[in-house]
């Protein structure tokens, strides 16, 4: 099979990077061959001569006390030639030759150099640590509110007969078009109508969606109605459907305040409607690299089935909904209010996009925020993981393990703060009668790690409803005799 390349047995370096994969915008190294022809079966014929490259000259070390900003970290990877396909339509491979596998040993040798002196930046050293990453707390259970648990109802879907998902909602609020109150708008996952998810990585946005599938809710007597999809948001991962529904249901109270430890109940329903509950509490912590960035997290997994259920505090306010992203994770209710109220007015969810992957230094280690505040003189803000190849962020100069620490003048110290901040900006933005698509400016404050240097850079982003995307660039690997050159990534094969 084609993607990463099947390399020579006794080279034993299938590795997998998840670290390399959260620390920068990365740009992978592909083969390039020049296609010549076809031969008598159709098959792409290509030139024994490769592409030559330039060799990535810029060092790290030197970018310390230079005034122009370190270039992009990009990560080596062979790109085999396709020659053809077997019985079952999998793609079959030309293997790859002894020269070219030993050329990318000796890049993947100089990018494992560079990364690892990234990695000593004190805003991405993550060995300084003080406590063990997996501390768990514990309580004893709690039974569900009556308020709450009429709210919560089982969903499923299907596209032609076929099943589809099945998931948790949960009712909002009322369609404000029917004045009877007969029709209620239900929020859940847009996972629901999700038909295709072919990668982990949220921000490669490669989730396809059948927003013309069935869906029916199921409600606690067991009664069904059908569900009519109102809007779906990709970014957030949310929907809204409205569906008929009893006039005597009450409007949820919502908590917008969640603190660290706080206990709280996960509540879903299952395929028969029945009730399902866990407990956990609440941790403040960094989405992994894969995750978005609106994200809370809690101590105990969702119940089963209960995945778009809502998550209550001891006063049957909800705090957050359930998602499918990683265990225990949830949507808090200050992100789901502001979407409701942005799509209530405007219809749409809009939001800039940054196209920088971030974590926030208050959620580090107590060592850890210790060695930042040292060495760099700062004690809040978000690090910057990875960012976009060729995004407005790259090309303004930022670089992984820099710090974004204000947006527009105001201080940022967590990543739900950020997307509260762009959301406000996107209803600033419609209210003043702008389109949905359309471009803003915004500053963000910037702290070089590497110079030690603040700066504001002012940039104009893309306003739209689609998911943010952030991806790598790419560059060749050739045979020893070529050194490598910048492709740019429309016209690489990205596997």
């Amino acid at each position: 099979m084609c993607g990463e390349a099947a390399l020579p047995s006794d080279a034993g370096i299938a590795r997998e990077k998840e670290e390399v994969q959260g620390k920068d915008a990365l740009c992978e190294p592909h083969i390039f061959q020049e296609e010549v022809g076809h031969d008598s079966n159709a098959a792409e014929v290509y030139s024994e001569t490769f592409r030559k490259e330039e060799e990535e000259a810029e060092d790290d070390d030197d970018d310390a006390v230079s005034s122009a900003p370190s270039s992009p970290l990009c990560e080596p990877r062979i790109q085999q030639e396709v020659i053809g396909h077997d019985s079952n339509g999998v793609e079959i491979c030309k293997a790859i030759d002894i020269e070219t596998f030993r050329a990318y040993r000796q890049f993947e040798a100089k990018f494992e150099e560079k990364l690892a002196r990234i990695m000593k930046l004190p805003t991405l050293d993550g060995s300084i640590s003080s406590a063990p990453a997996n501390v768990k707390l514990h309580h004893g259970r709690q039974s569900a509110m009556k308020t709450a648990r009429n709210s919560v109802f089982a969903l499923s879907s299907s596209i032609g007969g076929r099943p589809l998902t099945q998931c948790s909602g949960f009712f909002i609020g009322w369609d404000e078009s029917d004045k009877n109150h007969e029709t209620g708008i239900i929020l859940t996952p847009a996972h629901l109508i999700c038909s295709k998810q072919p990668s982990l990585d949220s921000w490669l946005c490669e989730d396809e969606y059948a927003p013309d599938a069935a869906v029916i809710v199921h409600f606690p007597d067991r009664s069904t109605s059908k569900g009519k999809l109102c809007y779906y948001q990709k970014h957030y991962n949310i929907a809204l459907f409205s569906t008929k529904v009893k006039p005597s249901l009450q409007l949820p109270v919502f908590n917008d305040n969640v603190n660290c430890g706080q206990k709280v109940l996960m509540l879903g329903r299952d395929e028969r409607s029945i009730l399902k509950i866990n407990h956990g509490r609440v941790q403040f912590q960094n989405p992994c690299t894969f995750e978005r960035h609106h994200f809370m997290y809690t101590y105990g997994a969702a119940p089963e089935c209960g995945i778009g259920g809502p998550i209550v505090d001891s006063s049957e306010a909800i705090v957050g909904m359930s998602t499918p992203d990683s265990e225990g994770s949830f949507v808090p209710s200050s992100i789901i209010l502001k979407c409701f109220h942005l799509w209530r007015k405007h219809g749409r969810i809009p939001r800039p996009h940054l196209q920088l992957k971030l974590s926030a230094i208050q959620y580090l280690d107590e060592a850890h925020i210790e060695r930042i505040s040292l060495d760099c003189g700062i004690d809040e803000g978000l690090i910057v993981k990875e960012v976009s190849n060729g995004s407005m962020a790259e090309k303004n100069g930022i670089r992984v393990g820099d710090v974004v620490e204000s947006l527009d003048g105001n201080c940022i110290t967590s990543l739900v703060e950020l997307e509260i901040m762009l959301l406000d900006l996107s209803q600033q933005h419609l209210d003043r009668g702008s389109n949905n698509d359309s471009k803003i400016d915004v500053e963000l404050g910037i702290f070089h790690t590497r110079r030690s240097k603040r700066r504001t850079i002012k940039m104009t982003l893309k306003l739209t409803d689609e998911g943010e995307e952030v991806v790598r660039g790419y560059y060749t690997v050739t045979a020893p005799k070529a050194i490598s050159s910048w492709v740019p990534p429309e016209k690489v094969d990205q596997g």
